[in-house]
């Protein structure tokens, strides 16, 4: 095996390419410890969840107070909604949870909502003919956002009554992919 040593490797003035290796490489390897600098990151992303219980009215839409950050790379998470930053535009992965509980053959959704408008469904409905449940809904969408675009969670129910939202089982995150 041969070694260069060198402080810089660059392309020749107008090229615009680097390669390294050749169709014989599969694989290049780096010393235990180093560091890649000026590469793409998966960033913004962030991770919220409701920190207390919260009534979801009977059959209406009630956005979630997403108020309790676990991270949130680019203080883009504000007012229980995700909004895509200066130099965030791209592919992001959302994923969520949500539940509440319901009544005897009543249903349960959990949207995501793009700019006001709904994107993305998760529902679920009691089974047992003679009990309330417990309904657990989740989901994951790939989405394109420009800056300033916005991402919201809500739920919906339709027991007859107000029932509640509960708190670290409601949860949205997300992060711009690499493409």
């Amino acid at each position: 095996m041969s070694k260069i040593q060198v402080d810089t490797i660059d392309t020749r003035s107008g090229t615009a390419t680097m390669t390294i290796g050749s169709t014989n490489t599969t694989t290049i390897a780096l010393k235990s410890g180093a560091t890649l600098t000026n590469f793409p990151a998966n960033t913004p992303s962030f991770s919220v969840k409701l920190g207390s219980n919260q009534t979801i009215s009977n059959a209406s839409d009630t956005k979630i107070t997403l108020d309790t950050e676990n991270w949130d790379t680019d203080s883009a998470f504000a007012s229980n909604k995700f909004t895509c930053p200066s130099g965030g535009a791209g592919k992001y992965l959302f994923v969520f949870s949500a539940r509440t509980d319901l009544a005897i053959d009543t249903q349960a959704y959990c949207y995501v909502f793009k700019n006001g408008s709904q994107i993305l469904e998760s529902t679920t409905g009691t089974v047992k003919p003679n009990a309330t449940c417990s309904a657990h809904m989740t989901g994951s969408v790939i989405v394109d956002l420009a800056v300033s675009d916005y991402i919201e969670l809500y739920i919906y129910q339709n027991s007859g009554s107000a029932q509640l939202a509960y708190a670290n089982y409601c949860a949205l995150m997300g992060g711009r992919l690499i493409t």
